[in-house]
């Protein structure tokens, strides 16, 4: 199972975190975050080892600004967290595997997604707030039941320590991995090593 770190910024937290069984960090480059990475963070990045892949977190942010980060970061993807349409998302594609973000709720419009799949190699489905992701709010998981495309998801919004036994009993056929955020922080952009590791003790021994 792919197991995503998002929101880390401080070097040695990144260090810590990432000498657990993780597979992606995400790095926020959305201004409005609190978790949001400057140009000041910029050595913080450096901290990220070559197995682990950089996942850079993006809301309706212009192309260009994108292309520049993919560049100086050498990100493996771009998560695309906000309104982003096709035209958008084909561009990106060009440059840089795409994570496409759903925000889920119950009246969700699941025609919307299948144009997408040619072009994400994974799509992210978040819990739908008023603001754009680390809500530390769950969505029924139950509402995947309608997702019948062939790529592959994420499933984010709300997973904390508790929630190992919850992700193993979950089950779809493109289901390959999970998101952790908020729920797993001490301060905005700062997780708990200890409280990730306990969690991937029991997600990896149930």
């Amino acid at each position: 199972m792919i197991v995503k770190v998002c929101g880390l910024r401080d070097k040695d937290n990144i260090k810590d975190i990432c000498t657990s069984d993780i597979q992606m960090v995400g790095l926020n480059f959305y201004p409005l975050s609190s978790r949001y990475i400057s140009a000041y963070d910029e050595d913080s990045i450096s901290a990220i080892p070559n197995y682990i892949k950089k996942v850079g977190v993006f809301v309706n942010a212009d192309i260009p600004f994108v292309t520049d980060k993919i560049d100086t970061y050498q990100l493996d993807y771009v998560q695309l967290h906000g309104d982003e349409d096709i035209s958008y998302c084909e561009k990106m594609s060009k440059v840089c595997r795409v994570i496409k973000v759903f925000r889920i709720d119950a009246t969700f419009d699941w025609s919307i997604v299948p144009p997408y799949s040619k072009i994400a190699e994974y799509f992210l489905f978040d819990t739908k707030t008023p603001a754009f992701g680390g809500s530390g709010k769950k969505f029924g998981w139950d509402i995947l039941d309608k997702y019948e495309e062939a790529t592959p998801f994420l499933l984010s919004g709300g997973i904390g320590p508790a929630d190992a036994i919850m992700v193993n009993q979950f089950q779809h056929p493109q289901f390959v991995g999970i998101d952790i955020n908020s729920k797993f922080e001490l301060a905005p952009a700062v997780k708990s090593k200890q409280l990730i590791d306990t969690f991937l003790t029991v997600l990896n021994t149930i």
